[in-house]
């Protein structure tokens, strides 16, 4: 019989959160913290991530603070093997971290920075990802969760290409992986934000055109946030596969 999956009201489910000390991956760990779940916020930024977790611990709030570096499969098995000496299982990840829409235009986009955007931005993602399937396929339960981007459908003059590239690859990422999984009990999605105003500021010429041509405002990281909980909670057991357009009108499909 397959071990049930902690995550009814989220009320002792145990979710690592990479990218944590970040504006969406902060959003995300107090939400899940705030309905009942045992938070790991994982970030290379330590000391930020470490904040937050005394926060939310002060709040009386269950959180603990690890290192990652998403860039090392390393990192990232040490990262895992933490939260499960801790806790004993890993029900949920929300992946968070990577770079934010680094801007360069393709005549500058030289081999290095590609490889930098496509490593942290989708390779991440599936190191995260294999790193929990053991666990994961023991237990036959398990709910993957990718924050991708709108990049992925639509270009922006500034964004670096590469970027489209990896979100997109995210999508098909999480297609694949979810299809193999979903034999063992472990749900796979992407949740794909427009601007949060959480990353590299908008300039203000963007941010007039973004006014004119989008009425549902910007409203920070807490939407994406709302849509992990609902694809990790009970509204989520049967959705797999599918990337949630979470953008406020900015795409469309």
């Amino acid at each position: 019989m397959s071990a049930p999956l902690k995550t009814e009201g989220l009320d002792g489910a145990v979710v690592i959160v990479t990218g944590a000390a970040g504006g969406i991956g902060s959003a995300v760990a107090r939400t899940f913290a705030g309905s009942g779940a045992h938070v790991v916020l994982a970030d290379i930024r330590l000391v930020d991530a470490q904040a937050i977790a005394a926060e939310l611990s002060d709040a009386g709030r269950s959180a603990q603070a690890s290192f990652v570096d998403i860039a090392s499969s390393a990192s990232v098995a040490s990262m895992v093997e933490a939260a499960i000496a801790r806790f004993g299982r890993i029900d949920v990840l929300v992946h968070c971290a990577g770079l934010d829409a680094p801007r360069a235009s393709a005549a500058e986009l030289d081999d290095a920075l590609w490889d930098r955007i496509i490593d942290l931005d989708l390779t991440s993602a599936w190191r995260c990802a294999k790193a929990l399937l053991p666990h994961m396929s023991e237990q036959r339960a398990g709910r993957i969760i990718f924050i991708s981007s709108i990049a992925a459908w639509r270009g922006a003059p500034t964004t670096a290409v590469a970027y489209n590239a990896a979100k997109a690859g995210l999508h098909g990422l999480t297609i694949g992986l979810a299809k193999q999984l979903e034999p063992l009990g472990i749900l796979v999605n992407t949740v794909a934000p427009g601007p949060t105003g959480t990353g590299d500021p908008m300039t203000e010429t963007e941010i007039v055109e973004d006014r004119l041509m989008f009425p549902v405002s910007i409203r920070g990281a807490q939407p994406i946030a709302d849509a992990c909980l609902y694809l990790a909670g009970p509204g989520g057991t049967w959705v797999s596969g599918t990337v949630l357009n979470v953008s406020g009108g900015r795409w469309h499909g």
